[in-house]
């Protein structure tokens, strides 16, 4: 017996030797590393993130912010939920989503985090994102203010969030939470007393409201003395918000409080512009009826009327010319109006404002006209349109560009055969040398250069640099350009400066099919 107790003690010493030898490790001391280094990384890779995330924030890359949030929010972090849930309460980078803003609100709420609270709280007792529930906005809100939250207590006071009959008489109504203020969120507070209602992040309650169009809310808000003027980060009112978002009863409520209509933002922006710049008639339509300066300019010379014509806002242009805006303004860079809706624009604006008699040969200050816009854009409707107000498709701007040049360089075929059936001039060449034939080829445009060689246009002739349409349709690979040209009688024996033909040319480019139709 004595032995097999000596041996069982040797057995053990030696296990314990050989756990705790030198460079010997316990499997589950290493699992604790393992784990402990995951850890560390994780929080690294966390660390990191918030940091993007804030650097986004602060710099107006909300699409950046709002993905990076969603993928820390989906892993369960509440911060990320809650600022992923305002980013869909406001619209910043992603699409203004009341129902997701409700979903991600409610996710960080439940984990206790206290901002989450009073604005989940806010969002039953507005019913954004969900019905309106006062029952459920009280709940929220009892524990957001148990937190201390200054904003919960202010909104708990406030006449809408008075609890339902069956609420108050029910002996199962939601008692106040532990630790907290002795009686608080019950006690209201006198209204001279508040000169104005703030979120905990110091941002005025009444922007989030006008945002989100929560016309009630402003009124309780400003009756109970909240600042009108207040302003965002980049200097926009209650006012600029509402009008930005096209949240006409908010914007109503806001003129008839006396909000400023003239106010402009860091952007030199006014509420009308923002208005305007979004396509919002129903908002323009009370800002003028205020006495909004539809003159007014931002830095740069943009108004009213430029944004919305830049936005292509038809609605909004037409109201905005019918209450007296000047159409023929000029932009600092010397663009005008008709301009930028040619540029951007369907038929029915650039009609509108050739409709006022604006200048239609006007140049910017690279000589380009409304035409050189439209036929570089390709719309032929805006183009005809053009042309029928006597818009002159011989000017070139600086660069010795034409509208038709331009719309061959683009490839825009439509708009360059409306051009073509004005054009008399069919050999008019750029200061390259290249004719309309020339482009058209490299363009690989086929039906204009079958219209152009109807039309008798020189198919052999060549740019400055010995290029012909058929070495251009060969060196950029459009067979069936060549196989036109070559139809039409197009020289193939023909060399540019490089003494090269378009066989050698096709060859050399590796087309081989195309160097046989050339052989």
């Amino acid at each position: 017996m004595a032995a097999l107790k000596t041996a069982r003690i040797a057995l053990l010493a030696g296990v314990l030797v050989q756990a705790f030898a030198p460079g010997a490790r316990p499997a589950h001391a290493q699992k604790t590393q393992d784990a402990q280094k995951a850890q560390e990384t994780q929080d690294a890779r966390d660390s990191a993130d918030t940091r993007n995330i804030e650097q986004a924030l602060l710099t107006g890359r909300f699409e950046q912010a709002a993905a990076l949030l969603a993928r820390r929010a989906n892993a369960g972090n509440a911060e990320a939920q809650y600022q992923l849930a305002s980013l869909y309460r406001s619209g910043r980078g992603v699409p203004l989503d009341e129902a997701l803003a409700f979903k991600w609100m409610k996710a960080a709420a439940e984990q206790g985090h206290v901002k989450a609270e009073f604005n989940l709280g806010a969002m039953y007792l507005a019913g954004r994102g969900i019905g309106r529930d006062v029952d459920q906005a009280r709940t929220w809100l009892l524990k957001a203010a148990a937190r201390g939250s200054e904003d919960a207590s202010l909104l708990l006071a406030s006449p809408s969030a008075r609890p339902s009959k069956e609420a108050e008489g029910s002996k199962s109504a939601i008692p106040p939470a532990r630790n907290a203020p002795a009686a608080r969120p019950q006690i209201a507070a006198p209204a001279a007393a508040i000169p104005k209602a703030t979120a905990e992040d110091g941002r005025a309650l009444i922007l989030d409201a006008a945002l989100r169009g929560q016309a009630d809310a402003i009124r309780q808000l400003i009756g109970n003395g909240a600042d009108i003027a207040a302003r965002d980060g980049e200097g926009n009112t209650a006012l600029a918000l509402a009008a930005a978002a096209g949240q006409v009863a908010a914007l109503n409520v806001l003129l008839s409080a006396g909000a400023d209509v003239g106010s402009k933002n860091k952007a030199g922006e006014t509420p009308l512009m923002l208005a305007a710049a979004k396509g919002h008639a129903d908002a323009v339509a009370p800002l003028l009826d205020k006495g909004a300066d539809i003159a007014a300019t931002a830095p740069g010379g943009a108004s009213a009327l430029s944004v919305a014509v830049r936005g292509c806002h038809e609605p909004v242009v037409s109201t905005l010319i019918i209450h007296g805006a000047d159409p023929k303004m000029i932009l600092e860079d010397g663009t005008s109006l008709l301009m930028l809706a040619a540029a951007s624009c369907g038929e029915t604006i650039v009609q509108r404002l050739l409709h006022e008699r604006v200048a239609v040969n006007a140049s910017d200050q690279r000589g380009r006209t409304a035409l050189a816009f439209a036929a570089g854009r390709g719309d032929p409707g805006v183009v005809s349109a053009l042309l029928a107000a006597a818009a002159d498709q011989r000017i070139a701007d600086r660069d010795g560009v034409t509208p038709l040049s331009a719309a061959l360089d683009a490839g825009q075929a439509e708009a360059a055969a409306t051009l073509l059936s004005h054009e008399t001039d069919i050999e008019r060449r750029t200061p390259a040398g290249n004719t309309p034939l020339i482009l058209a080829a490299q363009a690989g445009l086929n039906g204009i250069v079958r219209d152009l060689l109807r039309r008798g246009a020189m198919r052999d002739a060549k740019n400055n640099q010995g290029y012909t349409a058929l070495m251009i349709a060969a060196r950029a690979g459009h067979a069936e350009v060549v196989e036109t040209l070559v139809n039409a009688g197009a020289d193939r024996s023909l060399r540019n400066k490089k003494r090269e033909t378009a066989g050698d040319i096709a060859a050399a480019v590796g087309n081989a099919a195309i160097a046989q139709i050339l052989k």
